[in-house]
C-alpha cells in the first residue's frame, strides 16, 4: 500500500513552480533572453507578464508578443506592424514551460541544493530537452530549452513580482499595418 502512494506522488518542485507562475494576481518577470540559432547568438532583455496560463505577454525593445488563448499578436516596434496569428495545436515553446504547461514534459530527478533546485527535462514528442532551475519557493531562476543541435533559448530571470501587471492589460499598439494570418 505504501509503495502505491509513493509511485503516484508528483514532483513537489514542479508543483511549486506551477503555483508560483500561476498566481491569481498574475506574475511579472524581468528576463534576459539568450537565443542561439546555429552560428547566430542574440541577447536581449524583456518582461514577461502572465495573466493566466494561456494569457501572457513578452515585451522587448523591438517587439511585443501578446497571447490571448489561441490568438497570437506580434507587434514589431521597428516596422510598426501588427501580425495576428493563431497558435498551432500541439506546438510547444518556452512559453509553455514558463506557464507550467507540462503535459508533454518528462522531468528527470530533481537536484536539490541549499537554495536552488535544478530539473532536467525532455519533451519526447518534439525532440526537445532542457533544464529548469528554481528557488525552493518555486520562483524561476533559469529556463533553457534546446530545439536541436546549436538551437536553444535560455531565459535568465532577473526579478519576479506577483501582481502589478501593466503591459498585458494595456496592450493596444497603434500599428500602421495589420497583417492577419488566421484562416
Amino acid at each position: 500500500m505504501l509503495s502505491a502512494g509513493i509511485m503516484t506522488q508528483t514532483n513537489p518542485w514542479k508543483e511549486k513552480f506551477i503555483a508560483a507562475m500561476n498566481d491569481p494576481k498574475g506574475v511579472s518577470i524581468s528576463v534576459e533572453i539568450q537565443q542561439k540559432q546555429f552560428e547566430t547568438n542574440s541577447i536581449q532583455s524583456g518582461t514577461i507578464e502572465i495573466f493566466t496560463d494561456n494569457h501572457y505577454l513578452l515585451d522587448t525593445a523591438t517587439e511585443t508578443v501578446h497571447i490571448a488563448g489561441d490568438t497570437i499578436q506580434t507587434w514589431n516596434k521597428v516596422t510598426n506592424q501588427l501580425i495576428i496569428d493563431q497558435a498551432i495545436e500541439g506546438d510547444i515553446s518556452i512559453f509553455n514551460l514558463i506557464t507550467g504547461d507540462f503535459k508533454n514534459v518528462v522531468f528527470g530527478p530533481p537536484i536539490v541544493g541549499e537554495t536552488l533546485v535544478a530539473m532536467d527535462y525532455d519533451i519526447p514528442i518534439m525532440g526537445y530537452s532542457g533544464k529548469m532551475t528554481i528557488l525552493k519557493n518555486g520562483q524561476p531562476k533559469n529556463i533553457k530549452i534546446k530545439y536541436g543541435p546549436n538551437q536553444s533559448v535560455d531565459l535568465k530571470i532577473n526579478s519576479y513580482t506577483k501582481g502589478k501587471l501593466v503591459l498585458y492589460h494595456t496592450f493596444s499598439p497603434r500599428a500602421v499595418e495589420v497583417i492577419d494570418l488566421r484562416e
